[in-house]
């Protein structure tokens, strides 16, 4: 019988609890403002290919609005749209449904479902007695929360979302707004944030948080979970969702970076959502136990504002030319180790500076789009991988250049440059797992942690002194 190894997520806010404690510039799974799904995948050739399905949850009695976005792997917006939950409320997406038929999920709140047809809030007694405080209005919502008859998104929208995430030219736009895989598979990451407002905004939009009525709140209230389904080889590996936690007059700590800055730094990072990691360690598996071996799903902030509402100019599949001004993304340094402390450089930035595109005499960059599902075995798309079998990979994944990077970036510090790295370890046809990596650095903090500079002398200008991995 084939197993399935999944990391599941248990909420600490139960009933008979009391709310979880959370820390800011710490990724912890706790009830948070803003949710990310860092990586999704969906085949459209094959009803039995590979799915991604998340759920929204609400941690409180009080009733939620969640705004949710598709981003596609260039960090281009594609579809919105808002999810009513009532109290203690689940919602589950399954996007094969989503790109293969356009459905949303039907939710309203109570002025736009007064009898409770859509969104019930429950009223057993025997569990727990119904109170009116789990249903509510949101401001806008009545506009946007009738009976709706599915499929949503429909013509042009239907068109830059299927188009926009594979990778092919959107033609309502006239340019391409994702990487092309050369195949058919849907690609991108998603953001959920708790919400004032029904909407129709990305938070790139200056009245998402700020201005007299923001879209964005700072409740921490929402939790959720999200599986990679793989029905041919009876894979599935699942994780929490990213939980991005906001705190009132939060503006990135010691680095002025907050989760959502390349959009909100000019108005001073009013977002209040911490940032992601800076740097990651995570194991690789290739060897006779894992022999489908380890992928890197890796999410990474461009820092940049380049979103250009014609797209940019496609390229051919797996063409790193393409795309916006930032791409390929750089990185500081990829080190591999085996299990005996042996070290490789994989990927590392050149004398130009950690600049995106690389400068010359640069490595490839192992990780060049926003977001990806890499084989230990392909970084960079190009066959980079180490030389042995099993160990561990040190991962600085920042972008920038701290004495003044150019003109396509956000004005931030490249220590600022969050990312977040999970790994999914497979043996063909037997087992996989799915987990976080381990996160070595914040980019709360003003810290540029490299292995290659800072700790082995056998690297060109490392001094002779020990390694110490500390923020």
């Amino acid at each position: 019988m084939k197993r399935l190894a999944l990391v599941l997520m248990v909420s600490t806010l139960l009933l008979v609890g009391g709310p979880a404690i959370a820390e800011m510039c710490t990724i912890d799974a706790v009830p948070a403002a803003t949710l990310l799904l860092p990586y999704f995948e969906v085949d459209l050739n094959s009803s039995n290919g590979t799915n991604t399905i998340f759920s929204i949850n609400n941690a409180s009695a009080a009733p939620a609005l969640a705004h949710v976005t598709l981003w596609t792997d260039w960090s281009y917006p594609s579809i919105d749209f808002d999810v009513f939950l009532t109290g203690y409320d689940i919602q589950i997406v399954n996007l094969r449904d989503v790109f293969e038929n356009g459905n949303l999920p039907l939710t309203a709140d109570d002025q736009s479902d007064p009898g409770d047809t859509i969104s019930p809030h429950g009223n057993d007694p025997a569990y727990l007695p119904w109170h009116p405080e789990w249903d509510g209005d949101f401001q806008d919502c009545q506009d946007f929360f009738p009976f709706y008859i599915n499929p949503l998104v429909v013509g042009d929208n239907f068109q830059r979302l299927v188009d926009g995430h594979t990778g092919q030219l959107v033609a309502p736009i006239g340019g391409c707004i994702g990487a092309d895989y050369g195949d058919n598979i849907a690609r991108g990451y998603i953001t959920i944030d708790s919400a004032n407002r029904c909407s129709t905004e990305f938070a790139d939009d200056p009245d998402y948080f700020g201005g007299g009525d923001p879209v964005a709140n700072n409740n921490n209230q929402l939790w959720g979970e999200y599986f990679i389904l793989d029905p041919t080889n009876d894979f599935a590996q699942g994780e929490p969702l990213v939980h991005i936690e906001a705190e009132d007059g939060f503006d990135g700590s010691a680095n002025g970076y907050t989760f959502y800055s390349r959009y909100t730094s000019a108005d001073g990072n009013d977002d209040n959502r911490e940032p992601l990691g800076a740097t990651w360690g995570a194991r690789y598996l290739n060897n006779a136990a894992f022999s489908g071996g380890t992928n890197f799903l890796v999410w990474r902030d461009s820092t940049s504002l380049d979103i250009d509402p014609a797209g940019y100019a496609c390229g051919a599949p797996g063409s790193l030319a393409a795309g916006p001004s930032w791409h390929p993304l750089n990185e500081v340094e990829v080190i591999a180790f085996d299990e005996f402390e042996n070290a490789t450089e994989l990927c590392r930035a050149g004398p130009g500076g950690v600049i995106s595109p690389p400068s010359p005499g640069s490595d490839s960059a192992c990780f060049p789009l926003e977001t990806q599902n890499i084989s230990s075995t392909n970084l960079a798309f190009s066959g980079i991988q180490s030389p042995w079998g099993s160990g561990w990979m040190f991962l600085n994944l920042a972008v920038g250049d701290d004495t003044g990077v150019d003109g396509n970036f956000n004005p931030v510090y490249a220590e600022g440059a969050q990312s977040y790295v999970a790994v999914s370890h497979s043996a063909n046809g037997r087992y996989s797992v799915g987990l976080q990596a381990v996160e070595l650095t914040s980019a709360c903090s003003d810290s540029d942690l490299t292995l290659t500079d800072v700790c082995d002398p056998q690297f060109p200008g490392g001094p002779a002194v020990p390694c110490v991995i500390d923020n």
